[in-house]
């Protein structure tokens, strides 16, 4: 049988699809009142933020950015951002004054399984850890070369 897919998403299924994988979910609203929910993997913090509301008579949001933001002393150069960029897919990363700033759009728009929303928790996750070790030096950015 086929998964139900749905056209959007609330903070609510969100936080439920964090949960249930492991995460915490911490409900929270920006400045402009919109939903984020606050989590954590491997010790990185990040934010899910939602995006485009539903029209009538769907409810909730069509798409969500997941989000970190990451503090950065010294010199990182433009060429290092690029480097990550060229060879990620899915996520982006840019710098904003002294941090970093990576993110990755998730679409609902259309249809999704929550099936897909786990996938889609599950490369961000793996992206960060990646991040993590490409800071530090460990890997070049494309190493991986999924994600």
């Amino acid at each position: 049988m086929a998964e139900a897919q749905m056209i959007s998403v609330t903070p609510e299924l969100l936080g439920e699809l964090l949960m249930n994988s492991g995460y915490r979910a911490e409900h929270r609203q920006d400045a402009s009142g919109l939903p984020v929910i606050a989590s954590a993997t491997g010790g990185i913090s990040f934010n899910i933020r939602l995006g485009n509301r539903a029209l009538a008579p769907a409810e909730g949001f069509l798409d969500f950015t997941y989000l970190t933001v990451i503090k950065i002393d010294g010199d990182f150069t433009l060429e290092r951002v690029n480097e990550w960029n060229r060879t990620k897919r899915f996520a982006r990363l840019h710098r904003s004054d002294d941090f970093l700033v990576v993110d990755m759009d998730v679409i609902a728009a259309g249809g999704v399984t929550e099936r897909h929303l786990r996938a889609g928790l599950e490369l961000w996750d793996r992206l960060l850890q990646e991040l993590v070790g490409w800071l530090r030096g460990e890997t070049p950015a494309g190493a991986a070369n999924a994600a």
